[in-house]
């Protein structure tokens, strides 16, 4: 029968993080994933179960609940003002919120978040502010002081040929005059420029694993051989068409799990043979992946810094734990370590809007924590 599928994973690996200055922008990946590593890091956010948790977890506690301003009543009447209409309204359709949590998960995600800033008509506020997504921007190429000055927009890198990139001026507020800026940022990147990378990017070819083991699963139910028996009989070997219609209904009948448990028929051309039945033992491959998924799951929360799974809502051996004391340790130790330095970063940008509109105030970001770390433990305590 020719209905045999084999995965190989010795080839597959993560594509290296590099900058590539080639056209008026710089490209940003390489190999099978050549200036389209973002992309790669979505589809890997897809296919990885155990890499989706912790990014959707993450870019949750980052977001928080709300955003509140510190010691309301001693501050400025009209930038009080100013400022609860720009958090209730940062554009046409969104809250400051709606957008922070957008660019949230893009930090995770990506590393990095983007903005795309609206002046005003007269050029002297900022009108509004939009999420764009870090996949859609590629850096164009530095000025001779090593500052990029502007960014390159593709709806689909994949396809530039049909999603032509345009330019849009990178955020300065000594030059307004484009009507729209493009606000690019992250957290320091060892070896990159123009780009930032997530704090994760060592686990991926562990998340790589445990999409090619769900495959592995998703291929064995769904054309695995579940017969339990085989029975022989000597009546004679069916001719060639014969045979194909044989393998047919056979891989009709007896592929998919919901085909478990049934018996094969084979035939022969020795008629002194009696019928033969004979068990088919299961393959142990899947209890071989079982391990294997034990381990991977390990080495991705490592990789994104989480020392309990639980945190992620990711069940680990011992069920959901009960170990109270254990599990607040590590939501302080990941909310400090972690959460903390993406929310730090989120606030200093947006204080440097704020202040263009002349309604800077400091932003309470322990408030923001703490809701966090309350919400958290609540739920760890049920």
């Amino acid at each position: 029968m020719e209905n045999i599928a084999s995965i190989n994973l010795s080839t597959t690996t993560a594509p290296q993080v590099t900058e590539v200055r080639g056209k008026d922008y710089i490209s940003y990946g390489t190999e099978d994933w050549a200036n389209l590593y973002p992309q790669f890091l979505i589809d890997l956010y897809y296919n990885s179960s155990t890499q989706a948790a912790i990014i959707n977890a993450t870019a949750e506690m980052i977001a928080g609940e709300d955003i509140v301003i510190d010691d309301e009543d001693e501050r400025n009447l009209d930038a009080i003002v100013k400022l609860k209409k720009f958090f209730a309204e940062a554009n046409g359709n969104e809250t400051l919120h709606e957008v922070i949590k957008k660019i949230s998960f893009d930090f995770k995600l990506q590393g990095a978040f983007a903005l795309n800033i609206v002046w005003s008509q007269d050029r002297t506020q900022i009108a509004e502010i939009y999420h764009i997504g870090v996949d859609k921007i590629r850096a164009e190429k530095p000025n001779e002081m090593g500052k990029v000055e502007g960014y390159y927009v593709s709806s689909d890198w994949a396809n530039t040929r049909t999603n032509k990139p345009y330019r849009v001026p990178a955020f300065n507020t000594h030059d307004r005059t484009s009507p729209n800026q493009i606000l690019y940022s992250g957290l320091y990147s060892p070896n990159m420029n123009a780009y930032y990378t997530p704090d994760y990017v060592a686990a991926n070819n562990w998340a790589l694993v445990d999409q090619r083991v769900a495959e592995f699963h998703l291929n064995n139910i769904s054309n695995g051989f579940s017969g339990s028996f085989m029975i022989s009989f000597a009546n004679g070997v069916p001719t060639q068409e014969e045979r194909y219609q044989i393998e047919q209904s056979l891989s009709a009948k007896f592929t998919g799990a919901e085909n478990a448990g049934k018996f094969i028929l084979t035939f022969s051309d020795d008629k002194t043979r009696t019928p033969e039945i004979t068990p088919i033992t299961p393959s142990d491959l899947d209890k071989q992946y079982l391990a294997l998924q034990e381990l991977l799951v390990q080495n991705i929360l490592t990789g994104h810094r989480v020392t309990s799974p639980m945190l992620m809502g990711i069940k680990n051996e011992s069920g959901l734990g009960s170990n109270v004391d254990e599990l607040n340790s590590s939501a302080n130790f990941y909310l400090n370590t972690v959460v903390k330095p993406f929310q730090d970063h989120l606030i200093k940008v947006l204080r440097k809007l704020f202040r263009v509109n002349n309604m800077d105030m400091t932003v309470e970001r322990l408030i923001w924590l703490v809701r966090t770390i309350q919400k958290l433990q609540s739920f760890l305590v049920l």
